[in-house]
């Protein structure tokens, strides 16, 4: 295939899946300027959301789930024209570079997020952009918007070169047992990630600051004490530049493990619901999920490998890119074609271990603030807030939900409250 037909297909569905989101996202301004009655977060209403709050916040997160299908298939697509010889064509380019085989796929690294970048810009300006600003979700300039795309490119770009040295390093080194190697080097980098996330990555997006009011912070303190968990930083994002949206997370390992508070949750909600969120928080601490995510990762990391190193063996995997094997800096576009579906077969795996760790630590929250009541109000106001899937289909719930959805949250709230077992 020839590099004007591939750019002519790829960027014909990059416009295509952009106006069809566009097109299914179309609700009439008094659906998306409606706002929630007085009595919206009263614990009085439990888990009971008006049918036109389940269709409204539905009108919102429905584009979402085709956007993510259609942002799938547009990656898909972009890997396999590549590998039909545009890629090949670029790689014998590249190779008349001086600076060998670090260099070469260093450049390569970056060309394929930049081509990624591009294809996904249209879809991802309708849905991280067009459609947040209709939904009075977005407080951010489109300069700013792009200016975030730009920063994450950036991001991406690093991260992408430090992936391809790395694994084309450990090929080159162990060509035998490169994928057993591959396995430590990769999880380290993993954990190195998580490491430096905190304090490299947020705060190219975000400015941080402790968090100033006493009275909160002293509360914040005292209820670490009791959960037993030591917090090094308790700090505030200035997510509102950005967005209305609420939340909160706990980040980092070791000496950059941090608190962090979107000041749209601190500005929205009283004291007492802010400590309910803070001991949401710090029920992932006491449980070890982050360490534990990263154990989870390690083997899914091996499992991934481990069927790379079978994929290796077989020849016809890699002709029909004209690459001849694994090591070929021409096969990137299959290597990235595996991790993409790889990561598809093992999504809604990862999405329930994080729902049972979320529930885990919701259950906890009801039990260092002993407040039922509260975290009944905090997740409706959160649903709100957020646009939250109120009757999320159960399918996709399994496959693309980090979290139990909203009345989930709350029926256990009750449940538990109520002493049922």
């Amino acid at each position: 295939m020839t590099p004007m037909r591939a750019a002519v297909i790829v960027l014909a569905l990059s416009i295509g899946s952009a106006a069809t989101v566009a097109l299914v996202s179309r609700t009439p301004s008094e659906v998306r300027r409606a706002a929630p009655g007085r009595a919206a977060n009263s614990p009085s209403r439990g888990a009971d959301f008006s049918p036109e709050d389940v269709a409204r916040h539905a009108a919102y997160r429905g584009p979402g789930y085709l956007a993510f299908l259609l942002g799938t298939a547009l990656q898909v697509t972009l890997l396999v024209v590549l590998a039909r010889g545009p890629f090949g064509r670029l790689v014998e380019q590249v190779q008349r570079l001086p600076g060998g085989w670090v260099v070469h796929a260093a450049v390569l690294a970056i060309a394929m997020v930049v081509m990624a970048a591009a294809v996904s810009l249209p879809l991802g300006y309708v849905r991280g952009y067009a459609m947040q600003d209709a939904w009075r979700l977005s407080t951010q300039s489109v300069g700013s918007w792009f200016g975030d795309q730009g920063r994450s490119l950036l991001v991406g770009a690093v991260t992408a070169v430090v992936t391809a040295v790395a694994f084309y390093g450990v090929v080159r080194w162990q060509p035998r047992t490169w994928w057993l190697w591959g396995w430590a080097t990769f999880t380290a980098l993993t954990a190195l990630l998580v490491f430096i996330y905190p304090v490299v990555i947020t705060p190219l997006f975000n400015k941080f600051t402790p968090l100033g009011d006493d009275g909160l912070r002293t509360r914040v303190e005292q209820l670490a004490e009791t959960a037993g968990v030591d917090i090094t930083d308790v700090l505030v994002a200035d997510a509102s530049r950005r967005t209305t949206t609420e939340n909160a997370y706990v980040a980092g390992l070791g000496s950059t493990k941090r608190l962090v508070l979107y000041d749209t949750l601190l500005r929205s909600g009283s004291e007492d619901e802010t400590i309910l969120v803070v001991a949401h928080e710090l029920g992932h601490r006491m449980e070890g999920h982050i360490w534990k995510n990263l154990a989870l990762s390690s083997v899914g990391l091996l499992a991934g490998f481990g069927a790379l190193a079978f994929l290796a063996r077989q020849s016809g995997v890699w002709d029909w890119a004209g690459a001849s094997g694994v090591a070929d800096l021409r096969a990137i576009p299959v290597l990235l074609l595996f991790a993409l579906l790889a990561g598809l077969v093992v999504l809604p795996i990862e999405n329930t271990i994080s729902r049972i760790f979320e529930a885990r630590a919701d259950d906890i929250a009801i039990e260092l603030s002993d407040s039922p009541n509260t975290a009944v109000r905090v997740f409706r106001r959160l649903g709100y807030a957020n646009l939250a899937d109120l009757k999320p289909p159960a399918p996709l719930v399994w496959a693309l939900f980090t979290h139990p959805p909203i009345p989930d949250r709350i029926e256990a709230v009750l449940s538990r409250s109520s002493g049922a077992p």
